[in-house]
């Protein structure tokens, strides 16, 4: 009625053909008055409606049903009959979960993989996204966003990360972005689990050892980024490359490595030395320093079941407690406190069991830094040098040894 009370004010008539009653109504201000006492009753009626929907999506909240939607990748939608009626549910779809577990063993054994390699490899084979899956279940072509309808939709450096860290895949449902919990705290499981918890752990490490690395190799031509850096600010040196003409026509290459963040940073002067100088030295250092130091490997030892316990009786203690700072448990104090009793009681308990902290430990691998050296590339001898943290500091045509951790493969 709003609409056609605003209507009236543009000096329009609303004409309904089959209520003429209605049409002549509207003329006057009594019978606007009338029409506006008419619509109260069907206005309450659509909230009642509403409030029942939502009513009916909260219940269905904490139970195992799939509310809607698109399914997670690695799963697929399936109807059962439960309790009088037909509801959704979601399963493992095979197909998908070996993908995900191709991701994960890419993830741990290769440290050179990164998310956007696993992306080009899924577009390479044409692997369809969650999205796509869905269209494809309902008879449907695939359709990428904004694109014509056949045109699959892409895979992404951050679809890859996203998917790899989402708790969904260990089954649980999640509400709004976040897992939902029950009464006791536990994540509500709605579909049997893709990854086991020592699984789970270990890509999780894989992913964060990623998230973490700042380093990346720019061009073919920079041996040393990521590991050369200013004297001066500390930023890494980025590799440059200049041509000069000799006197006799030819032309020389010149290349060496300069601050980067000058000129765009005033505290810096730009230091710069030669690339041959740099590399040189690199190598010198690090194969007197280590040469003869073992290669050890870094492997994942996951943590005994105390010690997992521990950490999501400690989370959520911790989601009790802001909850709690939010107001959820205003009015139902004894509720929350006899929550918490619980958590701190077991958490007691668990603190006193001995556990074993999931990790990584080194494990040698039988053979010298020096020897493995000869049988790396140049990239590989990069990384080697990144991930023993080995750093060359470049001062103003000179170069010196940071100080370094121990080198770890």
């Amino acid at each position: 009625m709003a609409l056609v009370f605003e209507v009236l004010k543009w000096g329009k008539l609303i004409v309904v053909l089959d209520d003429p009653e209605f049409t002549r109504q509207m003329q006057t201000p009594e019978g606007r008055a009338i029409l506006h006492v008419k619509s109260l009753g069907p206005h309450k009626e659509l909230e009642r409606i509403k409030q029942r929907v939502q009513d009916s999506h909260d219940r269905r909240r904490y139970t195992t049903r799939w509310p809607g939607g698109i399914a997670p990748f690695g799963y697929k939608i399936v109807h059962r009959f439960e309790e009088g009626r037909t509801a959704a549910f979601l399963e493992l779809e095979e197909t998908a979960v070996a993908e995900l577990h191709q991701m994960r063993s890419q993830m741990i054994n290769d440290r050179k993989v990164t998310f956007s390699k696993i992306a080009q490899r899924l577009n390479t084979e044409g692997v369809l996204t969650a999205r796509d899956r869905a269209r494809v279940a309902k008879g449907k072509p695939v359709k990428a966003r904004g694109g014509e309808p056949g045109t699959r939709e892409q895979w992404s450096e951050t679809s890859i990360r996203l998917l790899l860290t989402d708790e969904a895949c260990l089954g649980y449902k999640k509400y709004r972005k976040e897992v939902i919990h029950d009464a006791q705290g536990n994540p509500i499981v709605m579909a049997p689990a893709i990854f086991t918890q020592e699984e789970w752990s270990t890509l999780q490490a894989a992913v964060g050892r990623r998230r973490n690395t700042t380093e990346r190799r720019v061009n073919a031509t920079a041996p040393m980024y990521g590991v050369a850096y200013c004297e001066n600010c500390e930023s890494k040196a980025v590799h440059k490359v200049t041509h000069k003409t000799t006197k006799a026509g030819g032309e020389t290459q010149y290349r060496y490595y300069q601050c980067g963040a000058w000129p765009k940073e005033k505290r810096c002067r730009g230091y710069t030395c030669r690339a041959e100088i740099v590399e040189e030295m690199v190598e010198i250092h690090f194969l007197q320093q280590y040469g003869h130091t073992e290669v050890t490997k870094r492997v994942w030892m996951p943590g005994s079941d105390s010690s997992q316990e521990l950490a999501e009786v400690i989370k959520r203690t911790d989601r009790l407690r802001r909850q709690d700072e939010e107001g959820d448990w205003d009015k139902d104090r004894a509720g929350y406190r006899s929550r918490m009793d619980g958590y701190k009681a077991r958490r007691t308990h668990l603190e006193a069991m001995p556990h074993v902290p999931a990790g990584w430990v080194e494990q040698g691998q039988g053979l010298t830094y020096l020897e493995q050296w000869s049988q790396l590339d140049q990239d590989g001898r990069r990384q080697q040098l990144i991930d023993s943290g080995f750093r060359m500091l470049i001062g103003q045509q000179t170069v010196r040894l940071a100080k370094a951790p121990l080198p770890q493969a």
